[in-house]
């Protein structure tokens, strides 16, 4: 019998592979992939309605605003026979004592002209005339003042704002305004209500439906008339709760009014970039 040749091959020893064989790879991928569905669904659930805009987009908007004088339309709620909400104080009231403070800074201030809804706080006007009476004179910016109420034994308080809402031709500036309207009365002590401070009103029928404000679906309802028929970023504010004596001294009362006027007027030239007068200038504007 031959010898085997020493430059003859080796034998290679069969090894015992104990890996994963391709079935079984692929069933742990196929389940990874319907993990990661199931879990990516959850998640959404959990965070609610689809947004319309990207994540931070409203937030890093800027409104293209031209050159002053800006052309401001302050428009009192209510009014005439028509007094608003009771409580501590009339609404009609504390919307006309806010829109006299603040219309005093806008006339005092170069970079604007005050506007008015009408002519005298005791001439009873509906929101489309008001509306009417705004559009008319072609405002840059508009701020519709309101009050809140809340039911007996209610301890609600706090402000909120509904800019024109989404799919409007002019939400984004709309919501850009209310920004600024939250951060300086949360600047003067006042408690946001809702999403920041910012929500969204719509009527269906007789009905109003509160939405908050990360909730950017386009819908067909209606929102406050104000906001609706004037041609320009508009705002409806309601400055504090008139059935609360805790948010009526601070922003409802003679010199509550003067200290919302002034949030409100530092929010518009924040809106604008203009560089607010000092508050030192109503005194001795004043004196």
């Amino acid at each position: 019998m031959a010898g085997r040749s020493k430059h003859a091959a080796p034998r290679r020893r069969k090894k015992n592979h104990k890996g994963l064989s391709i079935g079984t790879i692929v069933s742990l991928l196929v389940c990874l992939l319907c993990f990661s569905a199931a879990f990516f669904l959850w998640k959404a659930a959990l965070a609610g309605p689809k947004l319309n805009r990207e994540a931070g987009e409203e937030e890093d908007f800027r409104p293209v605003v031209g050159d002053p004088p800006y052309r401001i339309a302050v428009d009192a709620g209510h009014g005439g026979s028509d007094p608003g909400a009771q409580g501590i104080v009339t609404e009609s009231e504390m919307t006309a004592q806010t829109a006299q403070d603040l219309l005093a800074w806008l006339e005092a201030d170069s970079n604007y002209i005050p506007l008015i809804s009408r002519e005298s706080y005791d001439v009873t006007a509906k929101p489309s005339e008001r509306a009417a009476a705004i559009h008319a004179q072609n405002p840059d910016l508009m701020l519709s003042i309101h009050g809140n109420s809340a039911p007996e034994g209610s301890i609600a308080s706090g402000f909120e704002c509904y800019p024109s809402v989404p799919g409007r031709t002019w939400h984004k500036e709309s919501y850009y305004f209310a920004r600024q309207l939250a951060e300086k009365m949360q600047q003067a002590g006042a408690k946001l209500r809702g999403h920041g401070g910012i929500r969204y009103i719509y009527y269906q029928g007789e009905t109003k439906q509160l939405v908050e404000s990360n909730h950017t679906e386009v819908r067909e309802e209606r929102s406050f008339t104000l906001l609706e028929d004037v041609d320009c970023p508009a705002v409806l504010a309601e400055q504090c709760f008139v059935t609360s004596e805790e948010d009526v001294a601070q922003f409802g009362s003679e010199t509550g009014c003067k200290k919302t006027a002034r949030a409100y007027y530092e929010a518009i030239c924040a809106y604008f970039d203009t560089e607010p007068l000092p508050e030192a200038f109503e005194t001795r504007h004043n004196g």
